[in-house]
């Protein structure tokens, strides 16, 4: 898609080149060394990389914060544009997770350089096997989709086509410079998605629903046994969202599609 809009991509490597790149190139987050001459030539930088799941709390830090201050420390002053992708999830209350996204936002604020911050709701579509995705996928195969106690915590999902086209729109944009937005589709509650997706799919998956103090207590055993959770995630799924600082329609030409439209076409 940034190709389509007319980019030149040059991506920082991880575990392994990413296809159809312009060019790819070695670093890494956790070596600021590594990073030096990476961004040369550069004209906007976006900021995708994070750790998402980790036992160890010190992890989130180390690489989601300690990560962006050094690709920051790289990133020339030339930059026309700093795009931070972080996430709706960013809260003082949503474990170490969150509060790492919110001390990465922080660091771009401070940098100096003409920034843009997208945080990013449940997005859908990417081909993932968690969260919002493996509630779609449970429903196509028609097993059961687990849902934490009643299903009450909100959920605004977007398709990863409607968010792409917000976030290559962020490069350019003259309105978005210094602007944080978070994006966000139709919202209802995680009950309300797995009934909808259910339907949408025409699944006969039953819903079982998890008492949430029994997830509580797995999400602290995960802490030193390799559990399929990780112990800030309920925090992260119950924490109050916050709201956007700007208008992403206005400024961005945001439009998310409905969540039945777009389940529909996977019949």
């Amino acid at each position: 898609m940034l190709q389509g809009a007319g980019w030149r991509t040059r991506c920082l490597i991880h575990r392994r080149p990413v296809p159809d790149a312009d060019e790819n190139v070695d670093g890494d987050l956790a070596d600021p060394a590594s990073l030096h001459g990476a961004l040369d030539g550069v004209a906007a930088v976006v900021h995708l990389a994070a750790l998402t799941h980790s036992r160890n709390p010190k992890r989130y830090d180390a690489v989601n914060v300690g990560g962006t201050r050094a690709l920051l420390a790289s990133t020339p002053a030339s930059v026309q544009r700093f795009v931070l992708v972080s996430s709706r999830a960013v809260s003082l209350e949503g474990g170490a997770y969150s509060r790492s996204k919110l001390a990465a936002e922080a660091a771009v604020h401070d940098s100096g350089l003409p920034w843009v911050v997208v945080r990013l709701p449940e997005v859908y579509g990417a081909g993932k096997s968690e969260g919002v995705d493996d509630v779609i996928a449970r429903a196509r195969q028609g097993s059961p989709i687990v849902i934490v106690g009643r299903g009450d915590q909100e959920l605004c999902p977007v398709h990863v086509d409607d968010a792409l086209q917000a976030l290559v729109a962020s490069l350019t944009a003259p309105a978005a410079v210094h602007q944080t937005y978070t994006l966000s589709g139709e919202c209802m509650t995680a009950r309300e998605f797995a009934e909808r997706t259910r339907d949408a799919v025409g699944s006969r998956s039953t819903i079982v629903a998890v008492p949430r103090v029994l997830v509580a207590a797995l999400g602290a055993l995960a802490r030193v046994v390799p559990l399929p959770l990780y112990p800030d995630q309920l925090a992260r799924l119950s924490a109050p969202k916050p709201r956007s600082a700007g208008d992403p329609a206005r400024d961005l030409g945001f439009a998310s599609r409905t969540l039945d439209v777009v389940l529909r076409s996977l019949r």
